[in-house]
């Protein structure tokens, strides 16, 4: 009689384990340019993603399951980031999306209902665009500060150095046109005046028009509006124009390619606007695990930035929601675990999200490429 009755536990056992779900790894998705006008920054997203996703797969994952970063590179082109977007979300069975980059790309996917139809959150998209903030998408967490910001920021460092008029470069697309709209914003609130405003095309280093456009114009100084390669070309150009007044441009960029494409001469008294801790310069926590973990775990040859810092932070983020789900992770559960979340303080930097309230940081700071070619804050 005993023996049947353990038979039956026996039996009961494999069964209830036989209808549970089997996952080998709990994958996380990224779609961004890894290869062509925005790749530094798409390469530096995926480099702090997998570093946070190494370091919690190295303490024991969640529950026992591994964390795995499947990253997909759509060369910056809408196409494709719509198209690998779909399949990696249809291939992979990701519970997160984290990290689209560009305006163009995050807006495209917005619109086509994919995060829906799929019911799974984007958490920190690499653009700063209002119009994809407002009104607030209950799928998308961001994580960076807006582009008003970061325009505003530097339109205030500008008046507060008695400069009035103020030139723009930027790129003939929504993240351009973004970027020109909270310009015109800011400088009006000032009573300060657009001294000319140069337009180069989406993604191209061709920029000599745009430069000659600004220059025309005499501007005291000048945003920079490009992301990517574009960026360490424009301001090649305008040094060798002969064009020396104060130029600052935004956190889409690169400091160590900016140096490399212009060249130290040139690059030297760039500013540029970080909307994350530089690790390599900055003393929270955050910064020192960054430090540690590339360290330890880490690529040589890759170097940290505060776009490295952005991917660690949203993997961090859906690493902290994830694990205050109960029960089986699900993509649903995930996003509900985002929006409870609150002030949240990722070794001490301060996140903030709430069923109304998707714009998790308003961190800015403002740095100067020096003589050595580094970034001074």
């Amino acid at each position: 009689m005993l023996r049947c009755r353990l038979i039956l536990l026996s039996l009961a056992a494999l069964l209830a384990m036989a209808v549970l779900p089997v996952r080998a790894e709990i994958t996380v998705l990224q779609v961004a340019d890894y290869s062509a006008s925005r790749a530094s920054l798409g390469r530096a997203l995926r480099y702090g993603a997998s570093l946070a996703i190494a370091e919690a797969n190295r303490q024991g994952g969640l529950h026992g399951e591994k964390f795995k970063l499947v990253a997909l590179d759509d060369r910056y082109e809408v196409a494709e980031t719509l198209r690998l977007l779909k399949e990696g979300i249809d291939k992979h069975d990701p519970v997160a999306v984290v990290n689209l980059l560009g305006t163009a790309n995050t807006g495209a996917v917005l619109q086509s209902g994919l995060l829906d139809a799929a019911q799974i959150a984007l958490i920190g998209p690499y653009t700063g665009a209002d119009h994809l903030r407002v009104p607030l998408n209950p799928r998308v967490f961001h994580v960076r500060a807006s582009y008003a910001e970061e325009v505003d920021r530097i339109v205030q460092h500008f008046a507060n150095s008695g400069i009035r008029r103020i030139g723009i470069v930027h790129e003939a697309d929504p993240f351009g046109e973004s970027i020109h709209t909270a310009f015109v914003a800011s400088l009006a609130r000032r009573g300060l005046q657009v001294a000319g405003r140069g337009v180069s095309p989406r993604g191209s280093v061709d920029v000599s028009g745009a430069v000659a456009a600004v220059m025309a114009a005499d501007p005291q100084g000048v945003i920079i509006g490009t992301a990517g390669s574009p960026t360490g070309v424009a301001i090649k150009a305008i040094h060798a124009a002969g064009l020396r007044v104060p130029a600052v441009g935004l956190s889409v960029n690169d400091a160590t390619q900016i140096v490399k494409t212009a060249g130290v001469e040139a690059a030297r008294g760039f500013g540029m606007v970080a909307v994350m801790p530089d690790p390599n310069a900055c003393a929270l926590p955050i910064c020192q695990e960054l430090r540690a973990l590339h360290a330890a775990l880490g690529d040589a040859t890759e170097t940290l930035s505060p776009n490295t810092m952005e991917g660690f932070i949203a993997a961090r983020l859906m690493l902290r929601a994830a694990a205050s789900v109960r029960g089986a992770l699900t993509r649903q559960k995930l996003r509900d675990a985002l929006d409870a979340m609150g002030p949240t303080d990722l070794s001490g930097f301060l996140i903030r999200y709430s069923p109304t309230h998707h714009n998790g940081s308003s961190y800015s700071d403002i740095g100067v490429i020096g003589a050595g070619g580094h970034m001074m804050y």
